[in-house]
This record gives C-alpha cells, sequence and structure tokens, in this order.
C-alpha cells in the first residue's frame, strides 16, 4: 500500500523520544512524532467498522516505513474495547527494536494536545467537555475539569454522573438522557414534554429497572450527552440521526441575544467536585410550562454550560492558582459555547488556550497521546497508565 498524504505540524518543543499514537475509535487519525516534528494520519472515521480498521492498519505501517519512523512508544486509549487498544501491543512487536506501550486516558490527551501545540510544559486547567470518553473507575466521561500538564493529570471536578440507559442506544436515541435526567432529578412527571409522544408504558417501566439495577446503564458525566437531554426536552433532538445533531440543532435553535443562566450548584465537600443539574431540570420545566420561546430557552442552556465553566474555573484558579485554561473537546465545536466560555474566561483575566491547527475533537487526541507518552518515564509493554 502507498503511504497515506500526512499532515506536518512543527511544534514549539521536541518530543523526548519518538511516539507512534493510534488516536480514539472515532474520528481516527494515527499520528507520528519525532523531534519537533508531529505527522497527522489522514481521518479513518469509525473503526468498530472492520474495512476502516483494515485501512487505518495499512496505512499507518506504510507512513511508517515511508518516514524510516521507529517509534520508543506506542501511544493508546486505555478503554479496553477500543481498536487501538488491542492493536497497540501487535504493532509495538513489528518494530526492531520493540516499542514498549502506554495508555493515555480520554481526555487527558485532549488536554495534553492543546499543551503540546501551545508549547506548554507545565501544568494548566483542562475543560475537557465532549460525547465520551473512558474514565479510569470505568465510567463514560465527558464533562470534566483537570488539573495536569502532559505527563499527568488530576480529575478535579466534573459533571453529576447520570446513568446511560441503554449504552450506545442512547446516543442515538437523546430522549433517553432526558429520561435519565429527569428520573435523577425525581421529575418523571413532566416525560415525555407537552407535545411529544414518548415511548409505551412497557418500554418507559423496562428503563426504571434498568436504571434501578444498574442494567446496561453506565454512569455518565458527559457534557455532550447533556446537550442530547436539554434538546430532546425542546423538541430539537428527540433522535440522534447523525453524530451531534441534536446538540447542533439545539445550538441553531438559540435565539440571538444575551441570556442569563440557570441555576446550577458546585458540591465541593467531593473531590473530585460534583457539578448538579437538577437546578438547572427544574428551571428549564418552569420556563416550558410558562411558555417562554423555545429559542430563549435554548440561549439560556448555553448560557448556563458557559456560566458552568466560568464559576469552576473560577474556584480552581483560586485553589491553584493556575491561571492558563485548555478548552478541548467536540463540544467545543458549539461556536456559542466555544468563544462565550473563552471571552468569559479572558474577562476574568485568565488565558484560555485553545487548538489552533489541530481538531477540538477527537481528530486531535493522537497528538496528546503523544505527548503523555513522550513525557512519561519507562513504558510499560503492557501500558496500563
Amino acid at each position: 500500500m502507498a503511504a497515506p498524504e500526512l499532515v506536518r505540524h512543527r511544534l514549539p518543543r521536541p518530543f523526548p523520544r519518538p511516539v507512534l499514537a493510534l488516536g480514539g475509535d472515532q474520528k481516527s487519525r494515527f499520528g507520528l512524532a519525532r523531534g519537533r516534528e508531529f505527522l497527522a494520519g489522514p481521518d479513518f472515521g469509525d473503526l468498530s467498522s472492520p474495512e476502516n480498521l483494515a485501512a487505518y492498519r495499512e496505512a499507518l505501517l506504510a507512513a511508517c516505513r515511508a518516514e524510516k519512523f521507529i517509534p520508543r512508544v506506542v501511544a493508546r486509549d486505555l478503554h479496553p474495547s477500543a481498536a487501538g487498544f488491542r492493536l497497540a501491543p501487535e504493532l509495538a512487536r513489528s518494530f526492531s527494536p520493540p516499542a514498549g506501550v502506554y495508555g493515555v486516558q480520554h481526555h487527558h490527551a485532549h488536554l495534553a494536545a492543546v499543551l503540546a501545540e501551545h508549547g506548554r510544559t507545565g501544568e494548566a486547567i483542562g475543560i475537557i467537555w465532549d460525547g465520551t470518553g473512558y474514565g479510569p473507575d470505568r465510567a463514560a466521561w465527558g464533562g470534566e475539569f483537570l488539573i495536569g500538564g502532559p505527563a499527568s493529570f488530576r480529575r478535579a471536578a466534573h459533571l453529576e454522573y447520570v446513568p446511560l440507559p441503554g449504552g450506545e442506544k442512547a446516543v442515538r436515541e437523546p430522549w433517553r438522557m432526558l429520561f435519565a435526567y429527569l428520573h435523577r432529578c425525581r421529575r418523571l412527571d413532566a416525560f415525555p414534554p407537552p407535545g411529544r409522544k414518548g415511548p409505551g408504558r412497557a418500554e418507559l417501566e423496562l428503563l426504571e429497572e434498568m436504571i434501578g439495577k444498574g442494567i446496561n446503564s453506565p454512569p455518565t458525566s458527559s457534557m455532550g450527552r447533556l446537550f442530547d437531554g436539554v434538546s430532546a426536552l425542546l423538541g430539537t433532538g428527540w433522535d440522534n440521526p447523525g453524530p451531534a445533531a441534536a446538540a447542533r440543532a439545539l445550538e441553531a435553535a438559540a435565539a440571538g441575544g444575551d441570556f442569563p443562566p440557570y441555576p446550577f450548584s458546585i458540591d465541593r465537600e467531593t473531590r473530585p467536585w460534583r457539578i448538579g443539574l437538577c437546578p438547572l431540570f427544574s428551571a428549564l420545566l418552569e420556563d416550558l410550562a410558562g411558555s417562554r420561546p423555545r429559542g430563549e430557552i435554548a440561549a439560556r442552556f448555553h448560557s448556563t454550560v458557559v456560566a458552568i465553566g466560568l464559576e469552576t474555573a473560577r474556584l480552581l484558579v483560586r485553589e491553584t492558582g493556575l491561571r492558563e485554561v485548555v478548552l478541548s473537546g467536540g463540544v467545543f465545536y458549539n461556536r456559542r459555547v466555544r468563544e462565550g466560555l473563552a471571552a468569559a474566561l479572558a474577562g476574568e483575566g485568565l488565558r484560555p488556550l485553545l487548538p489552533r491547527r489541530i481538531e477540538v475533537g477527537d481528530g486531535g487526541l493522537a497528538l496528546g497521546q503523544a505527548a503523555a507518552a513522550a513525557g512519561s518515564t519507562a513504558p510499560s509493554r503492557k501500558g496500563s497508565k
């Protein structure tokens, strides 16, 4: 196979050792990191497709041959069922000498990618919001506040956990997330919302049983799933016909202008802090019952997301003294959230750091994996970090 065309990035600081980074399972791009150069592969889409995975593997090996690239480390995501997780040991053994294998948590990779692109080696606050990423506690992370640098991190705060009823099915059917939030907030009296015919009684009873018993309902802190739930509530995304379709429809529905945020809570008695969303849903339901225009409700929700980021960052700045704040993850494709939060942070005298040339979503993961693995010590052959 001919080597694929690679996108060449020149970085402010060199990698301490060459790393082959495998990226994620969605919008999957591998990366070759050597010296100050990072070479990003093309987008292979979803690696759960056997055809995509085969093309990805062949292209990766062809790129290594063409560039005469021999990694010291192969960096992969931590999710045990991820294609890269399974492929990494085989790839590592294919080089001479064999490479080590190093696992990098999904949201840490987002943080490390932006730090690498900006040439930062110290710690920063990371606001990393996306659809899902495997957490060390086996939950589906996605509404994260991290403190860390290229080589390590700690989880400082996150959106409160709610069940993901049906697992991946809840991604395709956002009404399931609305049900989960209303169940969490003890407001199932509001489901389904006005004007929407919901599932039958038998299916709803099954969902309640799944949530109550924890059957195929892993906990999630995902900001992307919060967008889905609110989109289902407002009628802009009962189903998800494509990736992030419900969230994009909610953004498109938001009225122009400035609107005050809805309430939320931050529980600082826990470590990490938990951001409570039931005050938000109570206020959303009140506005809906009061016939407030849905465009204004959508706009207020976006203001709330910005307020969650700003207020939590303020508290973390107070605790840590850090003043640089990384914004990354697929939620930041949302222009209203991205520009609103960056401006709000800058207005507080903080320095927001966003991706410049790399993707804000999962297409940028490989750079972060490379930065984390290159700065690590003694990579394991099993790669369990």
